[in-house]
């Protein structure tokens, strides 16, 4: 049966609209390069072949800045991402996928976001640490085919402004981990002409469409790889910029304005990477303009994440598997700046909205803030005022994760249902469509915090309005008040989504829901009468992806709340910690 004109012509019109709402909030500069990028391929291929004609300076000394940390790039954990020895056999595995690379260096049946991530060549890394601590000539002979491998590959992937802005670092530090070996070589050579046509090319096509993380990546890689390659004009010209982003990026309580714990993290390795290069050539006083922002990010960082063992918190976009880890980063930032303490962090007021409420044994991570920075939405999640909870290091409440960046539970991971909010009937808090885009959003968003107790309050992009407290009965009974209020009249189904990590399941216990981890009981819920619930085991809504590509089950109560107009509903969780194993 096919489609009327007039249903075509709704469609089409939502569509419009839909667009219309997201383009809105773009800055000018964003539509400028988004409508060039769209009508300049021509153009594009010329610089490409333009660049291809140029060569490395005969002067650059390949030994002199220095971009390794050691605490980062050589620490066990992050090693064992790559499975090592696997790659002696050609198999990369990245994301929880794995695939053997051939000369293409394209695996159509792999996701976009591993072939995207193949060309950081970051898997190149542990072969150069493993051959630098063992000097077993197979882990050199291998890094050495690879990247060989890699210099005839024509993969579209590969000339990303993104990819190019994290390569380019990446084959520095392999370059610094293996000088010996490739000093005066004509792979060196290679090497140092293929650096130096991906920075210039990266020069011309730097992501201003997006701005946000890409363009600090982009400013980075400039930065660093004008410092490699003596452009000493160029370097003026884009550390100013990078010091304006760190300005605008950077928020005044020390978060990333795109407000993902896996973003705040790979942003904080960036301005260390950048410190490293400046202090390695003796740029100490460019160096100097960095400690600030390493010092506030790592501080924040250090004080949200405490008691999450080390595991990020699943806010917006955002995995395990990508972004180095806490403790690693507090001591290369430690390396460099004495962080800040408890009462100076208390100073700044929470631009990010992140909120904690923690006794002795319990952690309580509260969101209150917006999806991102108002000209980037794309990896903003539906989770206002939603919580993750932890027992004495181990996580008892989680929001659902990430998982992917394309495919079918993409919308899932984003949507207000997969975290641990409330909202009324299946209306979103924001308009958040496709893979990376936002139209309406919430707004009127308020948080405070006393001790104890926090609060925080939204209105939806449609108009409902939605207030929630969240404070300690006793040191271990955690109540949650939650109103609400519908833009519209008529019969409304409030609903609060609590979801469980992994082990824990839920069962009923008369009139309250327990929570239990392997017989052993760890927490009970107590509900107002009027409300009634339902016990998620299965379908969509039970998707948990701690690590993008890596999916589990978990259990998901849904507590529901006939009301009218508005409706207020009052929730006590009595968590059991003096058994907790």
């Amino acid at each position: 049966m096919t489609e009327s004109a007039e249903v075509r012509f709704v469609k089409k019109a939502e569509k419009i609209w839909l667009y219309w709402n997201t383009v809105k909030s773009l800055k000018w500069i964003q539509i400028k390069h988004q409508i060039k990028k769209r009508t300049a391929k021509g153009a594009e291929r010329k610089l490409l072949k333009s660049v291809k004609q140029l060569s490395a300076p005969e002067t650059v000394d390949a030994g002199k800045l220095k971009l390794l940390i050691p605490e980062l790039d050589c620490e066990d954990a992050y090693l064992q991402r790559f499975h090592v020895n696997n790659l002696l056999n050609n198999q990369v595995e990245l994301l929880h996928e794995v695939y053997v690379i051939a000369d293409t260096w394209k695996i159509p049946e792999a996701s976009h976001l591993w072939n995207y991530n193949l060309h950081y060549l970051e898997f190149l890394i542990p072969l150069a640490v493993e051959y630098r601590r063992t000097s077993e000539k197979p882990y050199f002979f291998k890094w050495k085919e690879l990247m060989e491998s890699w210099l005839r590959q024509v993969s579209r992937d590969s000339l990303e402004p993104y990819t190019i802005s994290l390569r380019i670092p990446n084959m520095l530090i392999c370059m610094e981990l293996l000088q010996e070996e490739l000093h005066a070589t004509a792979l060196e050579k290679r090497l140092l002409t293929s650096l130096y046509q991906q920075y210039r090319y990266l020069i011309y096509t730097q992501e201003l469409s997006l701005l946000a993380n890409h363009y600090f990546e982009n400013l980075k890689a400039i930065v660093i790889a004008s410092l490699f390659f003596q452009e000493r004009e160029v370097y003026e010209k884009y550390f100013k910029l990078f010091l304006r982003q760190i300005h605008e990026q950077i928020l005044s309580d020390g978060f990333h304005f795109e407000l993902s714990f896996m973003y705040h993290r790979i942003i904080l390795e960036d301005i260390l990477r950048v410190h490293k290069a400046l202090n390695s050539l003796e740029y100490t006083g460019d160096g100097e303009k960095l400690v600030s922002a390493i010092k506030k990010m790592a501080s924040r960082m250090m004080e949200l994440e405490k008691g999450f063992d080390g595991r990020i918190p699943l806010f917006n976009d955002a995995g395990n598997n990508v972004a180095k880890g806490k403790r690693e980063l507090y001591k290369a930032a430690a390396g460099i700046c004495r962080l800040e303490d408890e009462a100076a962090l208390k100073r700044r007021i929470r631009k990010s909205g992140y909120y904690k409420l923690s006794t002795k044994d319990i952690e309580l991570l509260f969101d209150c803030g917006e999806i991102g920075p108002s000209y980037m939405g794309g990896h903003g999640h539906c989770d206002c005022l939603s919580f993750e909870l932890s027992v004495q290091g181990k996580m008892m409440f989680v929001n659902s994760g990430t998982g992917q960046y394309q495919g079918g539970l993409r919308a899932f991971f984003r949507s207000t249902a997969a975290h641990n909010t409330l909202m009324i009937d299946d209306r979103e808090q924001s308009e958040l469509w496709g893979e990376h885009r936002a139209a309406r959003r919430l707004t009127k968003i308020c948080g405070t915090e006393r001790e104890n107790e926090i609060e925080g309050s939204f209105r939806s992009y449609l108009g409902d309005t939605f207030r929630r407290i969240l404070k300690w009965k006793d040191k271990n009974r955690l109540v949650i008040i939650d109103d609400f209020t519908a833009h519209d009249q008529g019969i409304h189904m409030a609903k609060e989504l609590l979801h469980l990590a992994p082990g824990y399941e839920y069962g009923r216990d008369g009139g309250k829901i327990s929570i239990k981890e392997k017989q052993r009981l760890a927490a009970l819920i107590f509900l107002p009468d009027k409300s009634d619930c339902l016990i998620h085991k299965d379908g969509v809504i039970t998707t948990y992806a701690e690590e993008f590509g890596k999916y589990e089950k978990k259990q998901v109560l849904e507590i529901r709340t006939p009301f009218k107009n508005k409706g207020q509903v009052h929730i006590e969780i009595e968590i059991m910690t003096g058994d907790f194993e």
